[in-house]
Formats: structure tokens, C-alpha cells, sequence
């Protein structure tokens, strides 16, 4: 007798079987947690509430957990807790005394946050003493993604600026780790003076909080840190900062096999211009350089400085960032380099002073800021005066007239660019120091047609008016004796 081997047409084949038992197995792994609870069930754990939708945290589902305390500011609006889970933040009023390491117990509703899901509390009792949980080392990658938004995290970075701010009464250290510039909260300092602190690699850990827009995206973040044992320093800074080698400013961020990038630099040159508190300019002869600091220290045009900083790409050329600076010497200012629109192009002359001659098409300001509409060889820039403490402004150069301007050249580089003598650069803006970085080499012309525009005007309202008297005269002269 020949055997049947045809399978029942109920039953799958083994390979079918396989692939539906891994499709429902990955289904299982994406459904969030909360979705496999019944509708009303009390969430027990931060991952759950962490796992819902915006619009699932919406419907107020009961929390019940213990955690720890990770970070408590009411000043900061910041209550994060931490289980064996996950980190959140708590929404709340009228606390009672809390303080980071306690063990609570929270009871309350979700809700959707504004950036990720909470916990709108209801009740909140105080167990006793707990144990932070260890910090969770992470790079900047994930802490700009967002994902470890209220999570207690490790971080290592370089100090870059220490101040008080006495709002909040905390310290705001700005760091940096991986190219990502963000700010650590803390009352208390390692060191007994802040600026000890500059240039030293910190390990930090605390809580990372998000910063965030209307719709509900990441801009920044920052890490506040509950205890003065959650900072400490890795690697300290030099106690003599000033004394580390000078470099030139042409040999900023040029390739070296060596050398630690991200830490101080130190450059010295010629005061070209300066902000106070903002920006200051130097020249070294062959190079320009834009230095950004808050120091407010008063130095003139010719005045030789000793710059400390740290090194950062800008628009074309390396600029310095979260400096100090100190004068060494006096000395007469720079003067400006006599450049065509094409040497200022190539971008030679960026953050240097030049002397271009150029066509006044326009003026315009806004609050105390100039504007100059400037236009050499076919080709339109800008001239820009930041600070005018004079107030006298630009009213001895006329719209049409020839000029010469002086300025600190910035390199606007565009979105194109290429290796060799060929490339050019998008744009260049002027920046002015006082009105008299304006000289006029020639009035416009009084003959302009702008100038005929309005003697035809003024003759014509004069021939009006003579009309006018004519038949005035003519209309008296009708009139009976």
C-alpha cells in the first residue's frame, strides 16, 4: 500500500512556525510596559510611567513607587526620583522637607510632561535614609539624544568657566565633553577658589536635566549635582596657568601628531579692538584673532596682551574662547592693510584691520547699532558699529559718496568651499570701531538724479504758484469800478 505523505493542511510548516513565534516574541519586546497592564492598574515602577506615550501619560493612571531622592530643588523646580528602574521627575506642591539620598514613597497620576513622562504627586512620605544608586557612565552622544533625561549619570569633561549665580545660589560650571558645551549645578566647589577650577577634567554625577522647547524637542541639558563627594577632580588644572608656552595665532588648530586638544592655549599680539565682557580682537603681524571672554578689563588699540583660552574652529579661522587676558605692554595701534574686494575674499585678512574704499549706498540703525550698505567693484558688504559712546554717528558721510573704511574684517564662508588659490568666500562684514573708521574721499554728486527729481519738483510748484497769482491777478482785474 503506498503511505499518505501529504501533511495536514492544518498544521504550518516548521519554518512558518518559527517566524511567527520570533514575530510575536519582537512584538512583545516593543509593547511598553504599561500597555500590558489592564486599564486602571497602579504602575509600580519609573521605567512604566517612562515607557508611556504623551497621550497615554494623559489619562492619569495611578503610580505607586519607592525610590531615592536623587536631586530636591524647589528653587530649580527640580524633584527627581530614582527606583531600581529608572530615574523621573515629580510634579508637586507643598512638599515636605526633602533632601537627595532620602527613600520615599510616591503616590500620584501620569502625566505627559513637557518633554518626557511624570509624575503628578499626590502623596509623598519620607522612609528614611536611603542609598543613591550608582551613577551610569555616559558619552555625549547619549546625553544629547535625550534618552537619560532625569537619570542619575557619570560624566567626565573639561572645566571651561566657573561663576556664582546668586539667584539660585548655586555654582554653574561650564563644561565641555566631546564638543558638547553644558552646565553643572553644584553648592559647593572642590577647589576654594573658582578659578582654580578652569582647565581641569572633573568627574561629575547628578541628574540630567533637559532643556527644552514648546514642542516638546531637546535643545540642551544640564547636570545638577546632589552632593559636594558628586564632584571631583580627575585631573587638576595648572597653578600657574599663564606660564604654559606661547603660541603663535597662525599655529591655532593646524595639524600636529601630538598634543592634547580641548584644554588651554596661550597666544599674545597687539589690541586691535575690544567689547568689554564680549569680545576682544589682537593681531600678532601675520595673523588676526577673535577672542571671546566676559573679562571686562579695559585695554587700548596698541596695547600688547597675553591671552589665555581655549581654542575652537570659527566661521573661517580659529577663534578663542572663555578667555583671560593681561596687558604686558603699551604700543601704538595696528595700522589697517590696504586691500582690494579680492585679497578681502580669500580670506587672508580675516579678524585683521583693513582699509577698503567702497561706495556709501545706504545707512541704517537699530537702538544704539549701525549699519553701513557698502558696495566696491559690483559687489554689496556691510560695515557694522557695535559702540558708539560718541553718538555722533555716521551724518558726515552722505548716501552716494566714495569712502574709505576701516574695520575688522569677519569672513562670512558660505556653505561652498575647495582646496586652492580659486576659492572665494561667500561674504565679508566690516566692523567698525568709531565713526571715524569712515573717511570720505568724495561727496556725491550734486547733480545726481536724484537732485533733478527734486528741482523738477521745486520748479514745478513754483510754476504752480505763479499760475495761481496770474489768474488771481487776472480775476481782480475783471472785477466791475
Amino acid at each position: 500500500m503506498k503511505q499518505n505523505t501529504m501533511k495536514s493542511p492544518s498544521t504550518p510548516p516548521r519554518s512558518h512556525l518559527i517566524v511567527l513565534a520570533f514575530v510575536l516574541g519582537l512584538c512583545m519586546q516593543q509593547t511598553p510596559a504599561a500597555d500590558l497592564a489592564a486599564p486602571g492598574e497602579e504602575l509600580r515602577t519609573a521605567d512604566q510611567v517612562r515607557r508611556l506615550t504623551p497621550e497615554q501619560a494623559a489619562r492619569k493612571m495611578p503610580v505607586h513607587l519607592r525610590g531615592v531622592m536623587s536631586f530636591f530643588d524647589e528653587n530649580l523646580y527640580s524633584r527627581f526620583v530614582q527606583d531600581e528602574t529608572a530615574g523621573i521627575y515629580l510634579q508637586a506642591t507643598n512638599l515636605p522637607p526633602v533632601t537627595a539620598g532620602q527613600m520615599i514613597e510616591v503616590d500620584g497620576v501620569t502625566g505627559p510632561g513637557e518633554y518626557a513622562p511624570i509624575i503628578v504627586v499626590t502623596q509623598i512620605k519620607v522612609l528614611g535614609e536611603g542609598k543613591l544608586p550608582a551613577a551610569k557612565p555616559v558619552d555625549v552622544e547619549q546625553l544629547v539624544s535625550g534618552h537619560e533625561d532625569s537619570q542619575f549619570v557619570e560624566v567626565v569633561s573639561i572645566v571651561r568657566a566657573v561663576r556664582f549665580e546668586e539667584e539660585s545660589k548655586y555654582y554653574l560650571i561650564e563644561v565641555v565633553t566631546g564638543g558638547e558645551r553644558f552646565t553643572i549645578y553644584t553648592k559647593q566647589l572642590p577647589v576654594s577658589q573658582a578659578e582654580e577650577l578652569v582647565d581641569s577634567v572633573v568627574r561629575a554625577r547628578g541628574v540630567c536635566s533637559t532643556l527644552f522647547n514648546r514642542q516638546r524637542q531637546l535643545f540642551g541639558f544640564r547636570l545638577l549635582v546632589p552632593r559636594p563627594t558628586d564632584l571631583v577632580i580627575e585631573k587638576p588644572a595648572s597653578a600657574n596657568p599663564f606660564a604654559i608656552p606661547t603660541q603663535t595665532i597662525e599655529s591655532l588648530l593646524r595639524f600636529t601628531p601630538q598634543g592634547t586638544y580641548g584644554h588651554r592655549v596661550k597666544v599674545a599680539g597687539t589690541v586691535s579692538y575690544q567689547e568689554p565682557g564680549r569680545a576682544l580682537f589682537i593681531e600678532d603681524g601675520k595673523s588676526g584673532l577673535y577672542i571671546q571672554t566676559r573679562q571686562r578689563t579695559p585695554v587700548q588699540p596698541g596695547d600688547r596682551v597675553e591671552v589665555l583660552g581655549f581654542s575652537a574652529k570659527g566661521e573661517y579661522t580659529p577663534l578663542v574662547q572663555d578667555a583671560l587676558y593681561r596687558k604686558v605692554g603699551g604700543g601704538t595701534p595696528p595700522q589697517p592693510v590696504q586691500v582690494d574686494l579680492d585679497e578681502t575674499l580669500k580670506g587672508t585678512y580675516d579678524c585683521r584691520l583693513v582699509r577698503l574704499d567702497a561706495n556709501l549706498l545706504d545707512r541704517t540703525q537699530r537702538g544704539r547699532e549701525q549699519f553701513l550698505v557698502l558696495e566696491s567693484g559690483g559687489f554689496i558688504f556691510h560695515g557694522y558699529l557695535g559702540q558708539n559712546e560718541s553718538g555722533l554717528g555716521f551724518a558726515h558721510a552722505q548716501n552716494g559718496s566714495e569712502v574709505a573704511v576701516t574695520g575688522v574684517c569677519l569672513i562670512e564662508r558660505g556653505s561652498g568651499w575647495l582646496a586652492g588659490e580659486g576659492w572665494r568666500a561667500k561674504s565679508f562684514r566690516l566692523l567698525l570701531r568709531s565713526p571715524s573708521d569712515v573717511t570720505v574721499l568724495q561727496a556725491p554728486p550734486w547733480w545726481t538724479q536724484a537732485s533733478r527729481l527734486r528741482m523738477v519738483g521745486i520748479l514745478s510748484v513754483l510754476v504752480l504758484i505763479l499760475l495761481v497769482g496770474i489768474d488771481i491777478l487776472r480775476r481782480r482785474g475783471q472785477k466791475p469800478a
